[in-house]
């Protein structure tokens, strides 16, 4: 009985103090109200953080599996269009995307000296002609690419600039330019038979294309292959929104247009652009118009243009 009597006591000091009386029994439902409602909170922020978390995972799971590259065991079928071509810039793609890796070996070439036809390689004037020289009748446009050229490429000194004059058309010396200094050299270039001159343009040896200029294209009996190049001579073309082509193919493109190319007209028109990359390492730039290249005048051919479609299957 004296120990049942003492529980009150004992009880008291276990608890520190405290009196297990009515106060005490309330804090005690408080506290534990509280405590649920922390917990509730918490578990709801570490909820919402781990949905978060799952979605971001999913998310790049799905980002890094689209860059993952096609299977290498899927091959090309012969025949098969990756592509549906349209008018040029319209391009619309039907199939899923084929990686080189999908494809049969050797059936892509490249070639760092290839440019695109998205710019023209044509250096713009800032007065009423582009840069010039003029020799002996037959005008050159200075090209913007290449910035500089060896002086390996250089052949027959064709003389000196005669005359500077900003309006060439003006001009009545042998050697005119509005861009190349009086006095500066002139030369040809190395098998390209009148097609291209170099001259020093400030501290720089560069090339001019022969153009059309103010009427006058052809100034006696020159054929297409005097104002451009020999197909020997060719790497490389690319036909805006066409595509390109390389190495023998290129050259049997350069023999057709040659061979039937018909002249129609001393101007030089067309939106479209015909670049010929050479084999040494210069580029010759061509406007394009409906079944007509121009640059020394313009000049119809059908042919090369069929030609030209069918090898790259257009």
């Amino acid at each position: 009985m004296k120990a049942l009597n003492q529980l009150p006591e004992i009880a008291a000091r276990q608890l520190g103090g405290l009196a297990a009386d009515a106060q005490l029994k309330a804090r005690i439902k408080l506290n534990a109200a509280e405590s649920k409602t922390h917990n509730y909170r918490t578990t709801a922020r570490w909820q919402i953080a781990l949905s978060v978390c799952a979605a971001l995972v999913l998310c790049v799971g799905g980002v890094l599996w689209a860059m993952q590259p096609a299977t290498t065991n899927t091959a090309l079928l012969p025949g098969g269009s990756v592509i549906d071509s349209h008018p040029a810039g319209n391009a619309v793609v039907t199939q899923a995307p084929v990686t080189s890796a999908d494809l049969p070996h050797g059936s892509i070439t490249m070639s760092t000296g290839i440019i695109g036809n998205d710019t023209s390689i044509f250096a713009s004037g800032q007065g009423s002609s582009f840069p010039l020289i003029t020799v002996g009748g037959a005008t050159y446009r200075l090209l913007s690419f290449p910035d500089g050229i060896s002086s390996s490429l250089l052949g027959t000194k064709l003389g000196e600039v005669s005359e500077f004059n900003i309006e060439p058309a003006l001009g009545s010396g042998d050697i005119v330019s509005n861009t190349v200094g009086q006095g500066s050299a002139v030369y040809a270039v190395n098998g390209m038979d009148g097609a291209m001159v170099a001259a020093e343009v400030g501290g720089s040896l560069r090339v001019f294309q022969r153009v059309s200029y103010a009427g006058t294209a052809t100034i006696g009996g020159e054929t297409l292959e005097d104002t451009l190049c020999k197909p020997g001579n060719v790497a490389w073309m690319t036909l805006s929104g066409h595509g390109g082509v390389e190495g023998e193919a290129a050259q049997e493109l350069m023999r057709i247009l040659l061979r039937d190319a018909d002249f129609q007209s001393t101007g030089m028109s067309g939106s479209g652009s015909l670049k010929i990359g050479l084999t040494n390492g210069l580029t010759l730039q061509l406007a394009v118009g409906d079944d007509t290249i121009s640059a020394c005048g313009t000049w119809s051919c059908p042919a090369f243009f069929e030609a030209f479609y069918q090898i790259v299957g257009w």
